[in-house]
């Protein structure tokens, strides 16, 4: 056991010591007040179910011999699969309910695209492709495949994710991209 595993059941060992000599009792047969608290209503405290996510978009990633990756529906679903590094092609759609209304996140990303040289006008597909160049791009198609986004869409992406975990080649690629 090296020193500091030592140290951290010391310590775990010593709370535990010092909690028992306390005298104070905790009832832990039921989850704390701040765990998965109920939302109820003021008028008749019944409990109100908390509405599922929505979901907006649905990806469809792909790997490089045209095989399913999966169908996700987030970024972070996309980020999080366990075969990310297989990805090298992502659509994206809206499957929203209702008319596609940008999020404050995205209307920033489509902003700085429009800033960057991005035809205005056409803000639902102009948000999709920044979407679409948050997934993936295939390391050996990169530089390609970015050329094609065009560098307005690039900019959208790093501003809409500016930790996805392609960001660095993203912004790399930018560095050196030759405006058209």
């Amino acid at each position: 056991m090296n020193m500091r595993r030592r140290s951290v059941l010391q310590l775990g060992v010593a709370s535990l010591a010092l909690a028992g000599c306390s005298g104070t009792k905790v009832d832990t047969s039921q989850p704390a007040a701040l765990d998965m608290a109920p939302v109820v209503a003021s008028d008749d405290k019944v409990p109100i179910e908390r509405p599922e996510p929505l979901i907006r978009y649905q990806f469809t990633c792909t790997a490089a011999d045209g095989s399913l990756i999966g169908k996700f529906s987030s970024l972070e679903e996309v980020w999080a699969s366990t075969r990310y590094m297989h990805v090298t092609d992502c659509q994206v759609v809206y499957v929203g309910s209702g008319p596609h209304i940008l999020t404050p996140e995205e209307r920033a990303a489509v902003n700085a695209a429009v800033a960057a040289g991005a035809a205005p006008g056409q803000d639902s597909a102009l948000c999709l492709l920044i979407i679409r160049a948050c997934t993936r791009t295939d390391h050996r198609t990169l530089a390609a495949s970015l050329a094609a986004y065009g560098i307005p869409v690039v900019k959208g992406a790093l501003t809409l994710a500016p930790l996805a975990p392609q960001a660095a080649q993203l912004t790399r690629w930018l560095k050196t991209a030759v405006p058209r």
